[in-house]
C-alpha cells in the first residue's frame, strides 16, 4: 500500500466512540494519555499515511514511527477554541483570570436572576437517564434548534444528521460517555445541550439550543458555566468548545486551536513523491482559500500576492 488515509477529529468524537486512526498508538491531552484499541501492529506499513483534522490541543504517538518521517500543515480557517484547567483552578478562579470583567458582571447578574426564581433549575444528566426521558429532552432540543435556524440560511451539522447524533444517546449517557445538561422553568426545558465524553479528560460541548422567549436569562453564558463547574469538579482538564470563532465561545476561552494535516513518510523516493505530491495540493487549497477569503473581505480590493 503506497499510502492511507485516516480523518481524526469527526470520528474521535463522534457517538462519544473516541475512534483513533489506527495508525496511532495512543493520543494525550498534556500527561494525559488516550489509549487506542485499534492501534495497528501490521509489519507491511504504508509508504505514507495521510491525517486529516487533526487538532493541535492533542499530542500523538505514531504506531512504528522510527520507520517515518513527518510534516504538519495547518488547516487555513478552520480554528477552534476551548478551555484548559489544572487541578489548582476554582471556578471563582478561572472567571478571575481567563474571562473579561465586563462577562463577570452580566454572569453574576444572570446567576443571581436564576437563584431567585424558584421555578428556574439546571440539571446535568450523566450516568442516569431513562430513555423516554431522552427523547423528551432531544425531542425539545430539536424543536428548539429549528425554531432559532428557521430564518437563517446556513446548514445546522448537528440537525443535518441528527439521526446519527443523538444514536443511542441515552445508553451513552448511562455509560458516562455522553451527557445532556438542562435548565428547566418549572417542568419546561428552557436550555439543553449535548457533551461528548472522552476517556474522564475531554468534554466536547457538541450543540447547544434555548427558548428565545427566556433570552433574559443568559442561558448561553449560563450553559458554559455549568459546565465549567461540573468539570473543574470531576477533575476533567479541557473543555473542547468547537470548531469556529464566534464570539460567544472565543470570550469562555483560553485557548485557541489550530486544525492540521499530517503527513508521514518513509524515507525512499516513492514515500517522498508522494508525501511531497499531498503537501503541495494542500497548500494549493490553503492559497486559494486564502485568496477567496481576502476576496470576501475586499471585494473591490486586487488579488493579494502570498
Amino acid at each position: 500500500m503506497h499510502i492511507k488515509r485516516e480523518q481524526f477529529i469527526w470520528n474521535f468524537y463522534k457517538n462519544s466512540k473516541t475512534i483513533i486512526p489506527s495508525c496511532y498508538e495512543y493520543v494525550r491531552f498534556n500527561n494525559q494519555k488516550i489509549l487506542n484499541s485499534n492501534a495497528s501492529l501490521a509489519t507491511t506499513l504504508p509508504n505514507v499515511i495521510y491525517v486529516s483534522l487533526f487538532p493541535t490541543f492533542l499530542r500523538s504517538k505514531l504506531v512504528n514511527e522510527e520507520h517515518y518521517k513527518s510534516k504538519s500543515i495547518t488547516h487555513f480557517g478552520f480554528s477552534g477554541v476551548g478551555i484548559t484547567l489544572n487541578g489548582s483552578q476554582t471556578v471563582k478562579s478561572y472567571l478571575n483570570s481567563c474571562i473579561s470583567r465586563h462577562l463577570r458582571v452580566k454572569l453574576k447578574r444572570a446567576v443571581k436572576k436564576l437563584v431567585n426564581d424558584p421555578n428556574i433549575t439546571y440539571e446535568f444528566n450523566f450516568g442516569d437517564i431513562s430513555d423516554e426521558k431522552c427523547e423528551f429532552l432531544l425531542n425539545t432540543l430539536h424543536t428548539m434548534t429549528s425554531k432559532r435556524f428557521e430564518n437563517k440560511k446556513e446548514a445546522h451539522i448537528f440537525m443535518s444528521e441528527w439521526e446519527s447524533n443523538t444514536k443511542d444517546l441515552a445508553a451513552l449517557i448511562r455509560q458516562n460517555k455522553s451527557s445532556l445538561l438542562v435548565i428547566y422553568d418549572g417542568k419546561k426545558p428552557i436550555s439543553i445541550s449535548v457533551k461528548r465524553h472522552i476517556s474522564n479528560t475531554i468534554l466536547f460541548s457538541e450543540t447547544h439550543a434555548y427558548d428565545m422567549d427566556y433570552s433574559r436569562y443568559s442561558l448561553s453564558d449560563l450553559d458554559k458555566y455549568y459546565t465549567l463547574n461540573w468539570c473543574i469538579d470531576n477533575h476533567y482538564p479541557f473543555i473542547d468548545l468547537g470548531i469556529g470563532l464566534s464570539y460567544h465561545k472565543k470570550k469562555w476561552a483560553n485557548l485557541i486551536y489550530d486544525i492540521q494535516y499530517k503527513i508521514y513518510y518513509k524515507n525512499n523516493a516513492i514515500a517522498r513523491a508522494i508525501a511531497l505530491f499531498e503537501i503541495a495540493k494542500i497548500k494549493l487549497k490553503n492559497t486559494l482559500k486564502q485568496q477567496i477569503e481576502y476576496i470576501k473581505n475586499n471585494p473591490l480590493g486586487e488579488i493579494k500576492k502570498i
